[in-house]
């Protein structure tokens, strides 16, 4: 069984871009009517919530993912990681509730029991997510993310408007999880059966091996808030965090093209396809890196104004801390989309050590350079172990398959990063970006300018306009 790689990459990009305008001019509003002490503790909350999703999970989503992908039952399949998560979440939740006071005096406010329920329905989501994956509708999941999140910030607006404080963040949460997959699963129900000893056992010994990755990135992803939590105030955690999502907007696309490597690796490794894996990896690499790669030439230049225009000026003090982490994100897309074929090819120990190690690295050097640095600190050491994380997966997956860097596309898109940053510059000098509207339109400029370089380019070009042609469909014969 295939799927097309190009088009659930390209529609759950679409997907993510339009959940991503939406979450950001959200966010703005968020923080410019909570502030960054209140948009902090739903920050932790949300961190705290990740953190414990994964423990009730224990890889086994993953593992339903791959074990479906490779042709096992899916009914039983599904019903045998939906019994074990039941377990796994009963135990966590109980957890929750006996450490609900330094739960509650650490995130700075009383959400302990609502905690237990958003990581509930996170974790229905996630289990019809990796149903849709595992049966390669990859490029579905798009329309329930871009649901979870329109009823989310729909929610949380409406409920700002009428005076709800931080709270409102919380509801908009457990609304889009909660309807969201209501919807999903009348889309498209798993066929459920008896759960069976041999499909739980098959999740377990995938998943033990699954375990690390799967805890190791929401807990790398988070560790840098968790840490700035105990160290600094709630307000420096809502500066930083902001700081983050707006990086993480660079990202999208190499998001959407490793939820889609994952179960096309399997289904290929399955029948022995190796040379389709290798195409699929180098070619997966430039599109991957195609918006990072300006935004760190656009951030260098207008980190400032976008924090302290768009968010407020309490959210300026990470400026720095901005520029650091989408430079971060050149070793985190390469990354996603090595790590997933690692799992593709059914070799979570290796992701699984590759994460131990940059996981460890960044708890020390957060707490290390947390205390000396702040928040720059803190962006420097998740960079850093981002960077050693990649390099590792890289050296595993070369021990199974042959693939290379395209480093002249690579070249190409620095180089139209260099021309759009001296325009940029340009511009700046004729229409200094002191409000919104003229922040916006210099964006708008360099992006065109960087669009126009990529396109005079005749690889890059073929490459990117495939992509876009497998999205239009092809007249029937």
């Amino acid at each position: 069984m295939s799927m097309n790689i190009s088009r659930s990459s390209l529609k759950l990009f679409g997907a993510q871009l339009a959940t991503n305008a939406v979450s950001f001019v959200a966010l703005a509003f968020f923080a410019r009517q909570l502030g960054s002490a209140q948009m902090g503790v739903f920050f932790l909350f949300q961190a705290a919530s990740s953190v414990l999703v994964m423990l009730s999970d224990l890889g086994l989503a993953t593992a339903m993912e791959k074990r479906i992908s490779g042709g096992q039952d899916a009914g039983s399949v599904v019903s045998s990681a939906a019994a074990l998560m039941v377990g796994l979440l009963s135990l966590v939740a109980f957890g929750v509730l006996l450490f609900r006071g330094p739960l509650n005096a650490y995130i700075g406010a009383d959400l302990a029991g609502w905690l237990v329920l958003a990581i509930t329905l996170t974790q229905v989501k996630r289990l019809t997510m990796a149903w849709y994956r595992g049966d390669l509708r990859v490029g579905d999941t798009a329309d329930i993310q871009l649901l979870s999140s329109l009823l989310q910030m729909g929610t949380s607006v409406a409920l700002i408007l009428l005076g709800v404080d931080v709270l409102a963040l919380v509801f908009g949460v457990l609304v889009g999880s909660a309807l969201s997959s209501a919807w999903a699963l009348v889309r498209n129900r798993p066929p459920l059966s008896r759960p069976r000893t041999d499909d739980a056992t098959s999740l377990f010994h995938y998943a033990k091996y699954n375990l690390i990755p799967s805890i190791g990135i929401e807990v790398h992803s988070w560790t840098d808030v968790l840490i700035i939590g105990l160290f600094l105030t709630q307000s420096a955690v809502g500066a930083y965090e902001v700081a983050w999502r707006v990086a993480g907007v660079t990202t999208l696309l190499a998001a959407a093209i490793s939820m889609s490597v994952l179960p096309q690796t399997s289904a290929w490794d399955a029948n022995s396809e190796t040379d389709r894996i290798e195409r699929l990896v180098s070619s997966s690499i430039v599109p991957s890196l195609l918006l990072i790669i300006p935004s760190i030439f656009g951030v260098a230049l207008l980190a400032p104004d976008v924090l302290g225009l768009v968010f407020g000026e309490d959210f300026g003090a990470a400026s720095l801390a901005l520029v650091v982490l989408v430079a971060g994100k050149i070793p985190e897309a390469i990354q996603l989309v090595v790590g997933k074929c690692l799992l593709g090819l059914d070799k979570p120990n290796l992701v699984a050590r590759a994460t131990v190690v940059a996981l460890a690295l960044n708890v020390v050097l957060n707490v290390a350079l947390i205390t000396e640095f702040g928040l720059l600190g803190a962006a420097v050491a998740t960079t850093f172990s981002f960077t050693v994380g990649m390099v590792l997966r890289v050296h595993y997956l070369r021990e199974f398959i042959a693939f290379r860097l395209p480093y002249a596309n690579l070249a190409w898109c620095v180089v139209a990063s260099g021309v759009m940053a001296a325009v940029v510059v340009a511009v700046r000098t004729q229409l200094p970006t002191t409000t919104v509207p003229r922040l916006l339109a210099t964006v708008a400029v360099g992006a065109a300018v960087y669009a126009v370089v990529v396109l005079l380019y005749p690889p890059l070009r073929s490459l990117l306009l495939g992509y876009v042609s497998d999205l239009v469909p092809r007249p029937a014969a």
